[in-house]
């Protein structure tokens, strides 16, 4: 399964990062392109306890519904509401939002999978290991919603 802390998944998703262009519509959801890349940056900064979270109780955070989400089930294409953590950032310039995008991920990855994590807002606390699979899915759903 692809996760952020495999090299070469990382590298793939650098590559599409840069395929990216500022005016390419979405082909789904309400966000464009540079809010789009602010989004996924405070994912990663949610997950490294850069912006602290309140995690809400609910049928997300049972180990077994988690579990198909994180590792099982395709993303829904503008079905899921955005948590207010995920929304903290606004676009500034387009290079500089994707070069903190790309320092993120690269971040993200030099953690250790077992080491503490910071809890996901929906999740509650999850481990590391789900921590890079749940970020890759989330940033192969946005990649795929701006088509690269």
């Amino acid at each position: 399964m692809s996760t952020l802390f495999d090299e070469k998944t990382r590298s793939g998703v650098h590559a599409r990062i840069d395929r990216l262009e500022a005016a390419r519509p979405g082909l789904w959801g309400k966000m464009n392109a540079p809010q789009m890349v602010c989004h996924a940056a405070d994912q990663l900064r949610v997950a490294l306890g850069e912006i602290p979270t309140r995690p809400r109780p609910n049928l997300l955070r049972f180990r077994p519904l988690r579990q198909l989400l994180v590792y099982w089930l395709p993303w829904p294409k503008g079905k899921v509401p955005t948590v207010r953590e995920m929304l903290t950032s606004q676009p500034t310039s387009w290079d500089g939002d994707l070069q903190t995008l790309h320092g993120l991920v690269d971040r993200f990855a030099d953690l250790r999978p077992e080491g503490e994590w910071a809890p996901h807002p929906a999740f509650g606390p999850i481990a590391g290991r789900e921590w890079g699979r749940l970020c890759y899915k989330h940033l192969d759903h946005h990649l795929r919603q701006f088509a690269v």
